[in-house]
């Protein structure tokens, strides 16, 4: 996991740069505003798909009805895909390989009766086009930093390959990221000059002898500047012993720069990455209120691409064609992502609760436990809601 993280930017020759070089200033530093954007984008979309509980539909062999089951393929996906995961942390590694590399490649692999699920740290995928693509050259990883390298080749029969790529989109990110670097460079730049103290040392006629007064012995120019200067750029407090031949003057102590440009320009960019991921500007700054539509806003435009890309992916190999086209699938469950207060949604539940609704499909919109009980199951129509016949309600 930490070399997903740390390996999240490229620099300008596309090699993969370590996040906490660019913070040290070590590697693409001029883009560090942007990088530190699209890294809270990026986290921000991963946790919300890494904490979405993954539904199973599957056909009960009984009644032959589409039932919510928790069997095999739930337990995978959500509590333990493999022996060194839980299911958090692999939907949050799953996502950011989309995220960032734009694709990812998901091995099945098979161990006694059940079916355990890897993210590929790295592979090689084949050039078929018209046909299934084969993959090799994969290497796996733990949150340990332990690594091994898979010679065995895979398919997609026993893996899942997800690509969400945008040339283009790509392309222009990479464009703005430089327009934009070069810009804070030059207000920076500005910012310094102007708030940089210049000074001039003045002294009247010919070159006077300079004695240092620590040492009694004659010193240079260079050297008596440096001094000067030592006490006037100290962070302390600082006492200046200046020749009565010499005047000190500040040259710009009336241009000093503020910071609005370059926050201006701090904000225009983390407005440009809010919008390039969808995501609302409310939602990414925090300043989320109430009445805010940015939750849904975020779900809608935002998450779901890629809530469907893996939803997609997952129901092509681990259900398949047949038991898809009669119902069965795998799918996010959207409507427990945030924290919902049953007591603020009370009008809302008796409102379900009368439209047919039961008190255990309420429940799982909720995120709240299963009702092992017959009434909890049992679906209820009142206030006169009912069919339509001639063009009034059916009473």
């Amino acid at each position: 996991m930490a070399s997903i993280l740390n390996k999240i930017f490229k620099n300008s020759n596309g090699e993969y740069i370590d996040i906490f070089d660019v913070l040290l200033g070590q590697g693409n530093a001029e883009n560090y505003i942007y990088t530190m954007a699209e890294a809270k984008a990026i986290n921000l979309i991963a946790k919300t798909i890494a904490k979405t509980e993954l539904l199973v539909f599957s056909k009960n062999e009984k009644s032959e009805k589409i039932e919510n089951v928790k069997n095999d393929i739930y337990y995978m996906l959500n509590i333990q895909p493999n022996y060194n995961e839980n299911g958090t942390e692999f939907l949050y590694k799953l996502a950011l390989k989309l995220l960032i590399d734009k694709e990812a490649l998901i091995l099945i692999n098979k161990l006694k009766s059940r079916k355990f699920l890897y993210v590929a740290d790295t592979f090689t995928a084949s050039n078929d086009i018209l046909h299934s693509k084969t993959f090799k050259d994969i290497t796996l990883s733990d949150k340990l930093g332990n690594s091994i390298r898979i010679t065995k080749e895979y398919n997609q029969e026993n893996a899942i390959y997800i690509a969400l790529k945008n040339k283009d989109l790509t392309a222009a990110e990479e464009n703005f990221k430089k327009r934009m670097g070069k810009l804070l460079k030059t207000v920076e730049t500005k910012y310094k000059r102007a708030n940089t103290s210049k000074w001039r040392l003045k002294k009247p006629g010919g070159q006077p002898t300079l004695m240092d007064y620590e040492t009694g012995k004659e010193i240079s120019y260079e050297e008596y500047t440096k001094k000067i200067t030592d006490g006037l750029l100290s962070d302390e407090e600082a006492i200046i012993l200046l020749a009565e031949a010499f005047d000190l003057i500040n040259l710009n102590k009336d241009s000093k720069e503020s910071l609005s440009d370059y926050k201006e320009l701090i904000k225009n960019i983390g407005d440009s990455v809010a919008s390039n991921y969808s995501i609302p500007l409310d939602l990414f700054y925090g300043t989320k209120t109430e009445k805010s539509t940015a939750n849904d806003d975020f779900i809608s435009f935002s998450v779901d691409f890629y809530y469907n890309g893996i939803e997609d992916g997952l129901n092509s190999v681990l259900v398949g064609q047949k038991c898809y086209c009669e119902g069965e699938r795998i799918q996010f469950n959207k409507y427990s992502i945030f924290h919902k207060d049953i007591m603020d949604s009370a009008s809302g539940i008796d409102k379900l609760i009368s439209s047919t609704f039961s008190r255990n499909e309420i429940n799982e919109f909720l995120n709240l436990p299963y009702i092992d009980e017959d009434w909890a199951n049992k679906h209820n129509l009142t206030k006169n809601y009912g069919n339509v016949k001639g063009g009034g309600n059916n009473e």
